[in-house]
């Protein structure tokens, strides 16, 4: 090694030994318990202000001597609300060395990690009396002040304000803190946002929000030049330019005076940038437009005037089908030395109107007054909201006034108009025509004083009031509908599902309605084959339920009376109808409320009871629970081919009309079946009686009883014959049938146990066993005049039925019959 080297290598090796040797010492020297209690001191003695930490020691950091400080917190004032809340998770005070080795304390910076301010306007403070003195203030000064991960919450009386987050950089002085000759600040805030009011969700701005400015002294002491200065919002860059003159030591009073300027040349704004995201997500709209400012500040702190001027040119909006262009918007505003303050806006392109104007006060508590106008025609509102409307014409206008008085609650009043609008919503099978209505109120009820829309064949008007409570509103409608026919307010079949779009998940329900009432008037609804009319009822909505009653209306010739309840009508609706029906056509009925046809016509009277998931209909339903218990006039059974297939298999005639008279039922439905526990009446001269099943898939499970009438079985058919031995009490043939399968060719077999029932009380001498085996004889013979006296009606009816066109097999007349003959053989067997 050579003697150079050597002595740098020996020169450095002392210069480290001394730095050790010094750094040492000031450790060492460091006075400790003076540092915290002057610390405490001056903590103690400051007047509307605390400041607290849990914990004060001795530390170093990065070569650096100094002590740490621990859950920090700061407020002021110190009683009632706070105007400022720090609170710090550490903060380390750098010592310089060299005074510290004669046990002087000089900070040479502040590195605060991890911190929430938060800023709450409070009302003014009352003045105090001249004279009065002043507290002592915190008299540690720091040149400079790192800070990382440092939030900043700003809020006004009405809870609105911005937030700063992620906030890392610092703050650098030369010079004294009340005559510096330098200030360099370098700040990078990685989130911003915007909150509306108090109870409004964080809106995100463009970010991150970068400012980067030096100020140096020129001139004459204390007015400090900008030299860099630059402010970046997002994509946004501004330039600042300007001067702050500090005031005189023991000549001037107040604050610095500033005399800022910030400029933003054009610049393009876009929803694709990552930076506009926040924004962007509240609409599925495209946007991009040229933006340019200009802010000026000027004015002793703390009153400061400022004047702006923003202007947007070419905002192009794009939604799906609908795009469209505002050609420019500016808005300008000022504030004065009063504290009042002016702001104005305009805008206008492609049919759309716009303007604003406020003024007021900016001192806490001061009043603030504005109004906005809009007008535009509905197609540009076009997907701008996701799964909206589609309208093709029509236009809209809104106003709105409000007053700003913190504490007081604002004051706002608005209406909005809107005529001619044409178009589809999602939902409803028929377009939306002629929509117009007139709808005013304020921040505190809504009074609707017309609406009238037409949809398919409906044409609804509707009027009423809402009034706002907590935690939700309330309303007072009327309804009128001159005709509602249920198919047109169906969802379209086999329509595409809505497209998804992303958007942040709503803080409200559009509109926010706990309970409502009021008056529905429909003149005529039809769904499916039912017709009803003159349909009124009280409607009540509890926020949960919602119960129609009493229902009062028409169907046909007859009448109802009722009840109805949806359950959570607006997320998963489940109803229970019930229905007093006087001589209501039964066919109408049962085509407008259950999935099954009526086989019969008349008028239905009863108690009608249905539940079930989602709404009534005809359509099926496997949660479908009812109950029909009641009464048929004036009927007649229809000639389904289960009808003729019977009347075929007994070899009896029918007419072309088979009245109905004196029907008493009791069905029940559960899902898609149909159990009836109990129908009786007459069927012309016959009498009959049925119970079992039905399903919605066409199938059957019946147990049928006949009573014959004795001029149903005159003449040498069979049947005939059976009468002579079987009648009961009336001196009816009583007949039992077992009919399953479809309904389309069902399959039926006689049941014996009444012909036997009724034989055992005639047939018990020797002559009436010679008879009968006379009879059986004679069915052994199969006689074809079973079905002479009915083919002729038996043909017409084939025709005049399509599902008829072929016999069943099952069906035939001599092979039920001949098991009857086979049974009573068995009987009668010597």
């Amino acid at each position: 090694m050579s003697r150079p080297v050597r002595l740098v290598l020996v020169a450095a090796l002392g210069a480290a030994a001394l730095a050790a040797v010094v750094f040492a010492t000031a450790w060492l020297l460091m006075p400790r318990d003076w540092i915290d209690s002057e610390a405490r001191r001056q903590a103690a003695q400051m007047k509307g202000a605390t400041v607290r930490w849990t914990r004060l020691t001795p530390a170093i950091q990065w070569f650096s001597i100094g002590v740490k400080i621990e859950g920090l917190t700061a407020r002021v004032p110190d009683v009632g609300p706070p105007k400022t809340d720090l609170r710090a998770n550490e903060v380390f005070v750098r010592m310089k060395i060299l005074p510290l080795l004669s046990r002087r304390v000089e900070v040479s910076s502040a590195n605060l990690d991890g911190a929430w301010v938060t800023l709450t306007e409070q009302p003014p403070e009352p003045e105090k009396p001249p004279g009065a003195p002043q507290g002592p203030q915190f008299q540690v000064q720091v040149p400079r002040i790192d800070f990382h991960n440092l939030n900043v919450r700003t809020r006004d009386a009405l809870g609105s304000g911005t937030e700063v987050k992620g906030l890392n950089g610092s703050v650098a002085f030369q010079g004294s803190l009340d005559m510096p000759t330098s200030i360099r600040i370098s700040a990078k805030a990685d989130s911003l946002f915007w909150k509306a009011s108090a109870a409004a969700a964080n809106m995100p701005l463009p970010s991150p929000l970068t400012l980067d400015a030096a100020l140096e002294a020129k001139g004459d002491p204390g007015v400090l030049e900008v030299t860099r200065g630059s402010l970046e919002l997002g994509p946004l860059h501004s330039d600042i330019a300007g001067k702050v003159t500090f005031p005189k030591p023991e000549v001037e009073s107040g604050g610095p005076a500033i005399d800022l300027a910030l400029a933003g040349t054009h610049q393009k704004v876009d929803s694709g940038n990552r930076a506009f995201q926040g924004i962007a997500a509240a609409t599925p709209a495209k946007w991009e437009g040229t933006v340019a400012w200009d802010i000026h500040a000027s004015g002793r702190l703390p009153d400061v005037v400022t004047n702006g001027t923003l202007n947007l040119i070419g905002l192009s909006v794009r939604a799906k089908e609908n795009s469209f262009l505002i050609d420019h918007m500016k808005a300008e505003w000022n504030t004065r030395v009063d504290r009042t303050f002016t702001a104005s806006g305009s805008g206008s392109g492609s049919g759309i109107v716009m303007s604003f104007l406020a003024k007021g006060l900016l001192t806490p508590g001061g009043a603030t007054t504005g109004g906005l106008y809009v007008r535009a025609p509905a197609a540009r509102l076009n997907g701008l909201v996701p799964n909206s409307p589609k309208w093709t014409s029509g236009n809209l206008e809104a106003r709105a006034t409000f007053e700003l008085k913190p504490p007081a609650k604002p004051a706002i009043r608005w209406s909005i108009r809107g005529s001619g609008i044409d178009g589809t919503m999602q939902g409803l099978a028929h377009p939306v025509r002629g929509l117009q209505f007139d709808i005013e109120g304020n921040d505190v009820s809504a009074e609707v004083h017309s609406l009238r829309v037409g949809v398919g064949s409906s044409t609804l008007n509707l009027t009423g009031t809402l009034a706002r409570g907590k935690p939700l509103s309330t309303g007072t409608f009327h309804f009128a509908v001159d005709r509602v026919i249920a198919e047109e307010w169906a969802p379209p079949s086999g329509g595409k599902a809505p497209q998804k779009v992303v958007a942040p998940a709503p803080t409200a329900l559009p509109v926010p309605i706990g309970a409502f009432a009021g008056n529905v008037e429909i003149g005529e609804v039809r769904s499916g084959g039912m017709r009803a009319t003159n349909i009124s009822t009280p409607v009540r909505f509890d926020g949960k339920d919602l119960v129609a009653s009493p229902i009062k209306g028409s169907i046909g010739t007859g009448t109802f009376e009722g009840a109805f309840n949806v359950q959570t009508p607006f997320t998963k609706p489940s109803y229970a109808l019930h229905m007093d029906v006087k001589r209501a056509p039964v066919e109408q009925f049962a085509a407008g409320t259950i999935p099954f046809s009526s086989a019969v016509s008349g008028f239905l009277s009863g108690a009608v009871d249905l539940s079930g998931q989602g709404f009534p209909s005809a359509a099926p339903n496997e949660t479908l629970k009812g109950l029909l218990k009641g009464t048929l006039d004036d009927g007649k059974l229809k000639l389904t081919p289960t009808v003729i297939a019977v009347a075929r298999a007994l070899g009896i005639s029918t007419g072309s009309e088979v009245p109905v008279t004196q029907e008493t039922h009791t069905v029940r439905i559960q899902g898609n079946k149909m159990l009836i526990d109990q129908a009786r009446g007459d069927l012309g001269q016959d009498k009959a009686e049925m119970n079992g099943m039905v399903g919605i898939d066409h199938t059957l499970d019946l147990n049928v009883l006949l009573r014959l009438a004795p001029s149903r079985v005159k003449g040498s058919t069979v049947l005939a014959r059976f009468a002579q031995y079987a009648r009961d009490a009336e001196g009816r043939l009583p007949v039992g049938l077992k009919i399953t399968g479809l309904d389309r060719a069902p399959k039926i077999t006689v049941n014996t146990e009444q012909l036997m029932a009724a034989a055992a009380k005639q047939l018990t001498s020797e002559v009436g066993k010679q008879l009968v085996n006379g009879l059986v004889k004679g069915l052994a013979r199969r006689p074809d005049s079973l079905r002479k006296a009915d083919s002729t009606l038996a043909a017409d009816s084939t025709r005049n039925l399509e599902t008829t066109r072929k016999t069943p097999a099952d069906s035939t007349a001599p092979d039920p019959l001949k098991k009857a003959g086979d049974v009573l053989k068995n009987i009668f067997r010597k």
